[in-house]
């Protein structure tokens, strides 16, 4: 089955194609960009992605997207183009979290033990510990210097994201992190499709995942004016 796979929780919107049948997953291109102005940049990588591959957006059966946790604005896009593909296109959708597709490619490679770590700000990061897989902390939203007392002390360990790179002072002392450029680093569409089981869910049961309250809505409460 063509799918497709978007994602713009991060600083990059990526989008990638591939083919699935069973278990076998064959990437066939990604584009990625950087994320400001996600709504005027995501649906031309869709078109691009589907040229570089050679295929037709009507051929596309199944749509997957990462819904957090990461940038509010980015995901609120994402699974909003998401869901109106697919109805368009009358194709399955799938949900897929933003931190098992940036662990995922280090698993791959042999890892046995990967903590995914996004930026939240507001000097905050979403982090989730994997192991050979499989989730073993949930999602935490935490300071930097508090992500110590969720994790195990003993063990190798490897930090990756654009968390991780951003607050690799206070991290390092936890595990390894790859250089700022690796990969590893960042969340790729082509990531959400190799990871977790893609199950098919009904299009209103992919909502964004966002740990805590958005951006705006704090501002709206620290603003006097907008209280009733």
């Amino acid at each position: 089955m063509l799918t497709l796979a978007l994602d713009a929780s991060t600083a990059e919107v990526s989008v990638a194609l591939a083919r699935l049948e069973g278990h076998d997953r064959e990437v066939l291109a990604e584009v990625s960009c950087s994320a400001r102005g996600a709504s005027e940049t995501l649906l031309p990588s869709v078109h691009e992605v589907l040229e570089l591959a050679g295929e037709d957006l009507g051929d596309v059966g199944r749509i997957v997207v990462g819904v957090g946790p990461g940038t509010f604005t980015g995901i609120r896009i994402a699974v909003a183009t998401a869901r109106a593909l697919a109805g368009t296109l009358g194709a399955e959708i799938c949900a897929s979290s933003t931190l098992d597709a940036l662990a995922h490619p280090a698993l791959s490679s042999g890892r046995e033990r990967v903590v995914a770590v996004i930026d939240a700000r507001r000097r905050q990061v979403f982090a989730e510990l994997f192991a050979a897989g499989r989730e073993s902390t949930g999602v935490l939203c935490v300071r930097p210097g508090e992500l110590s007392r969720h994790l195990p002390r003993e063990g190798d360990l490897l930090l990756v994201g654009d968390g991780a790179v951003r607050y690799r002072e206070e991290l390092s002392s936890l595990g390894h992190i790859p250089e700022d450029s690796s990969p590893l680093n960042r969340v790729s569409a082509a990531g959400h499709l190799v990871a977790g089981d893609l199950e098919p869910v009904p299009p209103e049961k992919v909502v964004p995942l966002y740990v805590r309250e958005p951006d705006a809505e704090v501002r709206r409460e620290r603003n006097p004016w907008s209280r009733p």
